[in-house]
């Protein structure tokens, strides 16, 4: 409709309504006239305002990807809230280190702790991840640490970092966690615990070196299955609390008591460390189920007699009387 004709209008009607049944003067009609177009202009400009405030829909292009095109997956991002965080997408395991628990210092010593870790998760570990204090005792060291190497599942990282044993004795233990770019700091295995490092800081003329734990382990050869023999071979991981030389030898023993020797050896270590000796028991399928036990015993490196004997790991064979 035309905006003078819509001026017209409201302004009789404001006059009508202002004067009755009366003939309105000319002056009344040329002030109420004026005072209507004004009124109207200004709801004109109002409504013109806001139509410029509404945003119009936009057209939007879209591309036909090519055919026997595939799609590629967006790079994966990390988020810091765990409740978002994709399930697996930050996995760690611990798989070795070097300065074992229970490693011997002397106060005020400097020395490098270095973790293996195995990334077991789905996203790759750029050189924006960092190693970072978690709790205890920091021994020296910063803060974080930078990844030096990009990382991708199941790969290993060798992390080193060099800290330094306090001047006064004591037992000392720090603990470490990773952190992703976007600040969301996991552990180690199921439960994301904290990797760490623990050491025993003595008096110079209080250091003595010793084996801090020894743990077994097995494996079958073949995995599975009955052949004419089966191999088993027992392993025995040895920690130890600075450099040493060990004299030892293997015990097998038959759950009737009977003992076999197994040849005696020596084991090195330069330094604080692990290391991992085996011992293998062959079994024929005609052998009993009985019980069967393989220990660690530690010589006297001048007598060759023994020092120590650690605990019995025992195996059932599982392939008894099975003969042809």
């Amino acid at each position: 409709m035309n905006k003078k004709i819509l001026i017209l209008i409201f302004a009789l009607s404001l006059i009508m309504s202002a004067c009755g049944s009366s003939t309105p003067s000319d002056e009344d009609i040329a002030m109420i006239s004026t005072s209507a177009a004004q009124t109207v202009e200004a709801q004109f400009a109002e409504i013109a305002n806001e139509s410029t405030s509404i945003a119009l829909p936009t057209a939007i292009k879209t591309q036909e990807a090519p055919e026997g095109a595939t799609a590629v997956p967006a790079t994966p991002t990390v988020d810091t809230n765990l409740s978002t965080l994709p399930e697996g997408a930050l996995v760690a395991n611990l798989y070795s280190e070097s300065h074992p628990d229970g490693t011997v210092l002397e106060t005020g010593e400097f020395f490098t702790k270095s973790w293996s870790l195995q990334n077991n998760g789905t996203y790759t570990w750029s050189k924006d991840y960092k190693l970072v204090y978690w709790d205890g005792n920091i021994l020296g060291g910063a803060a974080e640490y930078n990844f030096f190497d990009v990382i991708g599942p199941g790969e290993i990282l060798t992390m080193p970092i060099q800290l330094l044993a306090p001047d006064a004795a004591g037992n000392y233990t720090g603990y470490w966690k990773i952190k992703s770019p976007s600040g969301y700091v996991f552990g180690v295995g199921e439960y994301n615990a904290p990797i760490s490092v623990k050491v025993d800081v003595r008096e110079s003329d209080d250091i003595e070196y010793g084996i801090t734990s020894v743990e077994y382990s097995m494996t079958r050869d073949p995995e599975f299955g009955c052949p004419a023999n089966v191999k088993r071979t027992i392993h025995a991981t040895i920690s130890v609390s600075g450099p040493m030389k060990i004299r030892y030898q293997f015990y097998q023993r038959e759950s009737d008591g009977q003992i076999v020797k197994q040849r005696k050896q020596w084991l090195n270590f330069d330094e604080a460390g692990t290391k991992t000796v085996s011992n293998l028991w062959q079994l024929n399928m005609c052998v009993n189920a009985k019980p069967r036990y393989v220990s660690f015993v530690v010589l006297n490196p001048e007598t060759d007699n023994p020092r120590y004997q650690y605990p019995e790991f025992s195996f059932i064979n599982n392939c008894p009387d099975l003969c042809p």
